[in-house]
């Protein structure tokens, strides 16, 4: 009975086999595999924009992996229908536009958008490949798909000729060398004698560059160079000067969008100095643009506006990584007839005789003899969706050129610079303001914040090694319970206003990781041991407040639950307190979230703070196993406050442990008052955020836009433009 089932399954393999390498099976093979193409491109075309704002990894995998097969299964595709033992004249169909879908990937992390020399190759093999396959069916194609698909072959050479020409022509290390320079020039020349020769609320005297940045604009004289202005030149302060009544006056949007722009091509000078000093720490005008322009106002209003002009800029920092747009010295000229070009050849082939009576059996060619060919009844259905496919893709990519920021301010500089033309014209101003208003996608990060707490997780982590009897190493338990620890939340509205109301303070170029609050609350000789103690940065602060704040949340919140929800005699449950305990929860769990996924953010000396970072997790993992795993949160909380290291312990994780559940307990004690408690803890977590975000580390803050950015980047931006764009040296002593 055995040997004659094996007979069975071997007779079905050698039939699998041999209709496998059929015409008829390699055929299936094909429309397979151009079935899976159109999907993995489709799941780019409707899926890709959205990699930024989703807090899903799942999704944006998805993605990643979609973009990592695309270019793989497209080439191989066309290259099994030009080998494949079969005839059908749809296989050009396919092919042809197959191959002009495959032209809008673009890229999702930084490695991928240095590799574009390599990508416009594998499009110029596949251009190879579907000609021969064309050749290969002219003589049985009819006249009108043989006259349609040549040019559309054409097309697709015209648009790799015209992506290798902006390849050289406007590189990204060309713009991070020739730009820069002309832009650190422009920044060398461009100066204000005091404060009454600038304004902040109404740029006058901010002349950064929107466009019109030109090698023309630099003279030499006496063997220095030295930037002249003219006409063509478009600053901040020009298109804040708009009569009333023209579009940018009545719209501060628009106006805020070339502020964007103009900040972005500042901050593109931090990614390629090539030597150049960096004006904006000596200019006086950037500090007190932060305070009072950006971060100017105490409204609503007023704080989106400072979150949106960031947003807006390193949105323009993430399509010169990751996109594929035009500079706006380059006209979309060539873009739009090749759009046009692309949308009559689809359409004609879409609804040409040759598809529309497709019929499956062929009459004999001319000059006699047989072909055969072999069709399925699935082959001008795959036809028509690969076209259709192909008209999408076409269509989205060109309203996501017309539609982009970067078009947006091309338009609005041409609006500035022809003035007498463009403004009052009815027609042109309607339709630059429908432009502007039109948009494919408003999200330019996912406005979210990682959050992770570490007593929590280490709790958990204890809990899940006595429940989980699968045989895994330790470390491994280890880490797949500090990943499912991490958590992402919407950034709360508490957060953003705390940030902004700090941001206009007095003291923002002064910040000491804490020293500030501590001083503002009459506290600074009680607690500036918890800031000064730990010698590498401010790692060992940010893990003592953590805990710190941790503890107070509990011992609060279990206060408030023993009181039934209702006042307690030590402070009013308002608003206000609950305010300022979201931020400084959130702020808390998102520095750690920092700490432990992105340390090259926060520090210069990421290896320690992996070190110190280890220390105190395996700390309170061995704390955890002496008082019992099995114990609640509530018991870990209460045997903190009898927690002591051991003598030995010195800079070490229990020191760290000790240390943060000491503040946490003396905080309590010493801050009667619930609302006074949570607002110091917010506007310390504000302080020691702001104290960490300025960075050298320009790629590491890139490579965090490819999967929606992160707060401090933001912060970092911002401080920049500020002209704080190193950290304070951190005060040490050791006070033990």
């Amino acid at each position: 009975m055995e040997q004659q089932h094996l007979s069975v399954a071997q007779n079905v393999t050698r039939a699998a086999t041999a209709w496998a390498a059929s015409p008829v099976g390699l055929l299936v093979r094909v429309e397979a595999l151009v079935t899976a193409s159109c999907a993995l491109l489709a799941t780019l075309v409707f899926l890709g924009s959205g990699r930024r704002t989703s807090r899903s990894a799942a999704f944006r995998f998805v993605v990643w992996l979609a973009l990592m097969l695309s270019y793989p299964a497209v080439s191989y595709t066309i290259g099994l229908m030009q080998s494949g033992s079969f005839r059908n004249d749809m296989v050009v169909v396919w092919a042809c536009f197959l191959l002009g879908c495959a032209d809008g990937i673009a890229a999702c992390s930084l490695d991928g958008a240095a590799q574009q020399a390599r990508t416009m190759i594998s499009q110029a093999t596949q251009v190879f490949y579907v000609m021969l396959l064309l050749i290969s069916y002219l003589g049985s194609l009819q006249l009108q798909l043989k006259v349609l698909l040549s040019l559309l072959w054409l097309l697709n050479v015209a648009k790799l000729v015209l992506r290798l020409r902006g390849l050289l022509a406007a590189g990204r290390d060309r713009v991070l060398t020739a730009d820069n320079w002309l832009i650190s020039k422009y920044m060398a020349h461009e100066k204000v004698s005091s404060i009454w020769d600038f304004d902040p609320a109404t740029m006058r005297g901010y002349r950064y560059v929107v466009t019109g940045d030109d090698k023309k604009n630099v003279q030499y004289q006496y063997g220095a160079a030295e930037y002249k202005v003219d006409d063509e030149l478009v600053t901040v302060e020009k298109a804040w000067e708009q009569h009333d009544g023209s579009l940018l006056s009545d719209d501060d949007k628009l106006k805020d969008l070339c502020l964007s722009f103009s900040l972005f091509k500042l901050l593109r000078q931090r990614l390629n100095l090539n030597g150049k000093p960096f004006h904006e720490p000596k200019d006086i005008r950037t500090l007190v643009f932060v305070r009072r322009g950006l971060a100017g106002g105490d409204s609503c209003e007023d704080h989106d506006r400072m979150y949106r002009v960031i947003e807006v800029e390193l949105g323009f920092l993430f399509d010169f990584y990751y996109a594929r747009y035009p500079s706006p010295k380059q006209t979309l000229v060539p873009e739009t007839a090749t759009f046009m070009a692309a949308a009559a050849l689809s359409l004609s082939t879409l609804f040409s005789p040759a598809l529309l009576h497709h019929h499956h059996h062929h009459p004999p060619p001319p000059g006699g003899g047989a072909v055969d060919y072999t069709t399925t009844s699935v082959d001008i259905r795959l036809a028509r969706l690969v076209i259709s496919l192909f008209l999408v893709l076409e269509l989205s990519q060109y309203l996501s050129l017309v539609l982009s920021d970067w078009h947006r301010v091309k338009m609005l500089c041409r609006y500035v610079r022809h003035r007498p033309w463009w403004q009052g014209h009815p027609i042109l101003e309607k339709f630059l303001w429908l432009t502007c208003r039109a948009t494919l996608t408003r999200s330019y990060w996912s406005n979210s914040v990682g959050q992770y707490s570490l007593l929590h997780s280490c709790l958990e982590n204890q809990s899940s090694c006595l429940l989980t009897r699968v045989p895994l190493h330790r470390w491994v338990k280890d880490q797949l319970a500090t990943t499912r620890a991490v958590t992402r939340r919407s950034l709360p509205v508490a957060v953003k206003r705390q940030i902004h109301r700090l941001l206009r303070s007095e003291w923002l170029s002064n910040v000491k990781y804490g020293d500030r609050t501590l001083q503002r609350n009459d506290m600074l000789q009680v607690f500036d041991w918890s800031t000064s103690r730990y010698k590498f940065g401010t790692m060992g602060s940010i893990l003592i407040w953590h805990i710190a704040t941790a503890i107070c949340d509990d011992e609060l919140s279990k206060l408030f639950a023993a009181a039934g929800g209702k006042a307690r005699p030590r402070a009013a449950h308002n608003a206000v307190a609950a305010d300022s305990r979201e931020v400084a929860t959130v702020l808390s769990n998102y520095c750690a979230y920092l700490l432990l996924q992105a340390p090259e953010l926060v520090t210069d000396e990421v290896h320690d703070e992996r070190l110190l970072m280890e220390a105190v997790q395996e700390a309170i993992q061995n704390y955890l196993r002496n008082i019992g795993c099995r114990r609640s949160k509530d018991a870990m909380f209460a045997s903190l406050r009898e927690f002591m290291p051991a003598d030995e312990a010195n800079f070490t994780g229990e020191a760290v442990l000790a240390d943060g559940a000491q503040l946490g307990y003396q905080l309590l004690s010493a801050m009667a008052d619930e609302a006074a408690l949570w607002n110091l803890l917010a506007e310390m977590w504000v302080e020691l955020l702001l104290a960490v975000a300025p960075s050298e580390n320009v790629t590491g803050h890139v490579k965090k836009l490819a999967t929606g950015g992160e707060l401090i980047t933001h912060l970092w931006a911002l401080l920049t433009h500020g002209g704080i764009i190193k950290r304070r040296e951190k005060p040490y002593y050791d006070s033990r």
